[in-house]
């Protein structure tokens, strides 16, 4: 068994005149030491009870760091001998100064951290939305930064209600809610918080769940709509019509892709990428009109074959965070312009370059295609992301397809 003592080192002086503390581990008759970061003069120290003596200007300072280091010591032996792990001085002393480490950092600050890995991984978008969380938990706070510990059961009851009572939409809630569990996790893993420590234990996420989101599909009038409309090149509304009708054509494509295709992606009028969010590879066959919006870009657009296909970034866009800034950018443009599109052909619909994606998968399911066959279409990581896809359908498409299958 492992067992502490408090060490004051007589051998080297300070240039102060005082010796150094520190916290001797010893098991199996070898030694390691970790600095309490005090210092003390001989005749101010009590060997026989190994504390300063009380009339020691940080006598009260000094026996609670000597205590504190000690319980954090002894819990760390404890926790090693419950995981039955066999371990040495130099493993346990290594564990309590990454534990001194880590419990410097503030929950702010470790949610700074942890964005700034994202970051460095090029996953900016995630680091965005990590971000935004830590926002709304910071509104909720007034700025006030918090430790781990700050984070109880009781907190984020009274977190939900802040935000909840103040109008922000529950699906964006969950969204921030989710984001908030998973940071807690990711400590959780990397040791800033104990294994046990879990105040979402008692949390039910289902009431989110269940909330449908407003339906986004086309009905098929509402889309022939769309693909009836012209509009001239010199209109502000071209491309967005334009990147509109290509991600409905090309299986529901997302935005984010739309912007990083490259001449080099097309062959032989196929389109072949790897999708940004789940890395699947695509290989589509391309509609028609899909190669006629490709013409004109090509026509108009073309630098050269490793170039990008579309308006939106360009070779000055190096970085990840030039590349995410720039789509993001012109992505609230074009769902702006898309909106305008929307009232000039007479769609009462909050019309999005997402809605090309919900509508094509609503098209094949109103054609009866399989939800499993549209769950590889889109690159979904499970049908049930493709369920929510599609269980938002009024009630006259269910009877259309109810009395095509009767």
């Amino acid at each position: 068994m492992a067992t502490t003592k408090v060490y004051i080192d007589m051998r080297r002086p300070l240039q102060s005149g005082e010796y150094p503390l520190y916290l001797r581990i010893t098991k199996d008759r070898k030694s390691r030491y970790v600095s309490l970061g005090f210092s003390c003069k001989k005749d101010l120290w009590d060997e026989a009870n190994n504390l300063p003596k009380k009339r020691h200007p940080l006598y009260k300072e000094i026996t609670i760091a000597i205590e504190k280091a000690k319980l954090e010591a002894n819990r760390e032996i404890l926790n090693l001998h419950n995981d039955d792990q066999d371990f040495s001085t130099e493993e346990l002393k290594n564990n309590l100064l990454a534990d001194k480490r880590k419990s410097k950092l503030t929950f702010f600050e470790y949610f700074d951290s942890y964005v700034g890995q994202l970051k460095a991984n090029d996953k900016i978008g995630s680091a965005n939305i990590y971000h935004s969380t830590k926002k709304s938990i910071m509104d909720f706070r007034n700025g006030r930064d918090m430790e781990f510990s700050d984070v109880t059961h009781s907190f984020l009851k009274k977190f939900e209600e802040y935000h909840l009572k103040r109008g922000m939409k529950p699906n964006a809630f969950f969204v921030y809610f989710r984001h908030f569990k998973t940071l807690l996790n990711h400590a959780k893993k990397e040791g800033f918080v104990k294994k046990e420590y879990d105040p979402f234990k008692d949390i039910d996420f289902k009431k989110y769940r269940r909330i449908k989101t407003k339906k986004r599909a086309l009905k098929i009038e509402e889309m022939d709509k769309i693909k009836a409309l012209v509009l001239p090149p010199s209109s502000k509304l071209f491309h967005a019509h334009n990147y509109f009708l290509f991600s409905y054509y090309c299986w529901g494509i997302n935005f984010i892709d739309i912007a990083h295709l490259r001449w080099t992606d097309l062959q032989n009028e196929r389109l072949h990428y790897i999708r940004k969010k789940t890395n699947d590879e695509f290989d589509i066959n391309l509609n028609p009109v899909a190669i006629q919006i490709l013409d004109y870009y090509r026509q108009h657009h073309f630098i050269r074959e490793d170039a990008y296909i579309f308006p939106i970034l360009s070779d000055f866009h190096k970085t990840s965070v030039q590349i995410d800034n720039r789509i993001d950018k012109v992505l609230k443009q074009v769902n702006h312009d898309l909106k305008e599109i929307a009232k000039l052909v007479g769609i009462d619909e909050n019309l999005t370059t997402y809605s090309a994606r919900h509508t094509f998968a609503t098209t094949l399911y109103r054609k009866e295609v399989p939800t499993a066959r549209i769950k590889e279409l889109m690159g979904h990581e499970s049908e049930k992301v493709t369920e929510i896809y599609l269980q938002s359908f009024d009630t006259e498409t269910l009877s259309n397809i109810a009395n095509s299958l009767l």
